[in-house]
């Protein structure tokens, strides 16, 4: 009796599962509608922004959707851009979504429209398309004012080498408006009677001030222009290198490249992330920066350096082990004792790294037109026996040091000139 209890109760079980799994496939298609679509515009970026929910799911329902989005210029006929979107959409839900124009928005009206289908593994075939949206409109030059002449885009920032369009719009039907590129005519193509654009490709840097362009009414005169703003184009931080000379602080340094930096644009920022810790820092120098070291610091380091100017992003990365990094400071305290005719005593002291750190000093002593080299591990403080010296001459010796188990790199240099005895002369 107990195991068929047992076994009827592992049936309703099952059975119950499988009416849930049921629950959740959908056993008919779902035309699933874009509704309350709105496009606004940002001028600066030259982007249109849509919004819009989706009508027909139940509360708390999750699908995997794609929409399909059509952008016509001038009419809706003439569609410009095609183009799907996918995401998982939400019972409730407001979708965004954003497309940026080569052409000034304000040049031409745009019309937008979406409709959507559900791509999704509970909704069975056939899956359908839902009917489309109706054409939204955005016409920007209703709001333009009453000035006979316009000229966009206003304050456009670019890379050098980049493409632009430019375009004028005029009140009035007009064929007598010239146009001027630094003060060379040049000639657009005409999208209806009161606009003509102006393709610019691979535009160069001409000046921090920016590159002139305006267009003139002849008969009123009347003249409108814009300043197109050129960077030169970011590079990606080269020679990116971190060190510590104390384990307290670790100091990254890189080679920049080219200020990107204009008048009305600050120059490009630089930032650390560091993976496994987690942290970032915005540096405040354009080609160093430092990163605080704690007790507990890991081993490991994972930095990704991050240069960002209003344009665009470039990024660099290194891993390395924190005791493969030293940089010793400056040996210090360099005494020169016990010299004699033919021998001197040096000794010097180093900065203190950590408990069992070996240093790897090297001294190099400068006489007779010639230099000897010699290497010596040391722990605290340094000392090394100079022999077979001439009488009565000048020396120049001097020290510097590495780590010893894992090279990165020497300390600066630090001497002292010291001059031998006659033969039979000592002096303590």
């Amino acid at each position: 009796m107990a195991l068929f209890a047992v076994s009827q109760a592992t049936f309703l079980l099952a059975l119950l599962s499988l009416r849930t799994y049921q629950s959740e496939v959908l056993s008919e298609p779902l035309l699933l509608t874009p509704e309350s679509l709105k496009v606004s515009i940002n001028s600066t970026q030259q982007r249109l922004h849509l919004q819009w929910h989706v009508h027909g799911l139940t509360s708390h329902q999750e699908l995997k959707m794609v929409f399909q989005i059509e952008i016509s210029r001038i009419k809706t006929s003439n569609v410009i851009w095609a183009g799907k979107y996918s995401t998982v959409v939400k019972w409730d839900q407001v979708l965004h979504w954003s497309w940026e124009s080569e052409l000034p928005l304000e040049c031409a009206t745009h019309f937008v429209r979406v409709r959507s289908l559900a791509d999704d593994a509970r909704v069975p075939e056939p899956r359908l398309w839902s009917r489309w949206t109706s054409w939204e409109e955005v016409d920007v030059q209703n709001s333009l004012g009453h000035d006979p002449l316009f000229v966009f885009p206003q304050d456009k920032l670019v890379e050098e080498g980049s493409n632009v369009t430019i375009c004028y719009v005029s009140r009035s039907p007009r064929n007598d408006i010239s146009c001027y590129l630094e003060g060379v005519k040049i000639y657009g193509e005409q999208l209806d009677p009161n606009v003509s654009a102006f393709n610019l490709n691979n535009v160069p840097f001409i000046r921090k001030r920016g590159t002139n362009f305006f267009c003139k009414v002849n008969e009123s005169g009347v003249i409108k222009g814009i300043v197109l703003f050129v960077t030169k184009v970011l590079e990606e931080p080269k020679d990116f290198s971190c060190e510590t000379r104390d384990f307290k602080t670790l100091k990254c340094a890189w080679d920049p490249g080219t200020d990107t930096g204009l008048p009305k644009y600050s120059s490009q920022s630089y930032s650390l992330f560091e993976s496994f810790s987690g942290k970032k820092k915005v540096c405040e120098q354009r080609n160093w920066c430092t990163w605080q070291l704690t007790q507990d610091s890991q081993e490991t380091y994972n930095f990704t350096l991050l240069a960002e100017n209003h344009v665009r992003r470039r990024s660099v990365s290194i891993s390395f082990n924190l005791t493969h990094r030293v940089h010793p400071m400056t040996p210090f305290n360099v005494v020169l004792e016990n010299i004699s005719a033919t021998n001197a005593s040096m000794t010097w002291k180093v900065h203190s790294i950590g408990n069992h750190f070996t240093f790897l000093c090297q001294i190099e002593l400068h006489g007779e037109g010639k230099v000897i080299q010699h290497n010596v591990s040391i722990e605290t403080n340094g000392q090394y026996f100079l022999s077979e010296l001439e009488p009565l001459t000048e020396y120049m010796t001097r020290v510097r040091c590495a780590a010893a188990n894992h090279f990165w790199k020497w300390s600066e240099w630090i001497g002292q000139n010291f001059s031998t005895l006659e033969a039979g002369v000592f002096r303590p």
